[in-house]
């Protein structure tokens, strides 16, 4: 089985035809699935927009009270999960705005069956593509790749950011037994750098795919606070070094 994890923060418009796809998607790849949507806070018609697909697609709706931020999301994601996940379960979770799109879980599920206990759509492998993304975002997330590599690097890994990921149970359960309700400390985009170094500490297996990153699908403008996400995620690696 494969749980498909989508964080959500006001995304009704991409929902409607995010949900529909991956079910598309998944009966093509011929991968059974459940799909989990965490609607972060939302203040739009998300919720709603997710509740009126549960009649015809098998998804499942937890909700915040109020936005509490990309890592709190992934805290309630990875636990209500892994209440799910037998042994031989797969979580996929992607980014609920479009610019992942649901044909590339089929890849990355063989990875995992190929012996990967961690497998990232990453846009720094030969046959990946970045499209609509502005070129000072792309230099950034180039740049900031490059220097994870070198400071806090995790074997297997290039793309240390993106949230289309796919996790096996059990290393989902060993993280966790480490790190408990601890099992990310950033609130914000960081968290994606925060897990990977988990992971890493913990000797997982991680493997990429080349992702073909459609930005230009995005119904809205993006919600991450670039200037905020670079700050968190220097001072996480600070951190992470100190403690060496």
């Amino acid at each position: 089985m494969i749980i498909i994890g989508l964080p959500a923060y006001n995304e009704e418009k991409a929902l409607s035809r995010l949900l529909p796809d991956l079910a598309a998607a998944m009966g093509e790849a011929h991968l059974p699935y459940r799909i989990l949507v965490v609607d972060d806070g939302s203040s739009d018609r998300t919720a709603a927009v997710v509740e009126s697909c549960a009649d015809h697609l098998s998804v499942k709706l937890v909700q915040h009270p109020h936005n509490q931020g990309l890592g709190a999301a992934m805290q309630t994601m990875f636990s209500t999960a892994l209440a799910d996940l037998g042994e031989d379960d797969i979580l996929v979770t992607m980014d609920a705005d479009e610019s992942h799109r649901p044909a590339l879980i089929a890849p990355m599920v063989q990875k995992i069956r190929e012996g990967a206990e961690v497998v990232i759509a990453s846009r720094y492998r030969p046959g990946a593509q970045i499209i609509g993304v502005p070129t000072h975002r792309n230099l950034m997330s180039s740049g900031a790749a490059w220097l994870f590599r070198i400071l806090a690097p995790v074997r297997g890994a290039k793309d240390y950011t993106c949230g289309y990921r796919a996790y096996t149970a059990p290393v989902l359960r060993r993280m966790a037994a480490a790190y408990g309700e601890t099992l990310t400390t950033e609130s914000g985009f960081a968290c994606m750098v925060d897990l990977l170094l988990k992971l890493g500490s913990l000797g997982a297996v991680v493997a990429e795919v080349p992702m073909i990153l459609r930005y230009d699908l995005k119904p809205g403008p993006s919600k991450m606070n670039v200037r905020q996400t670079v700050r968190d995620t220097l001072r996480l690696l600070g951190r992470r070094r100190s403690r060496r």
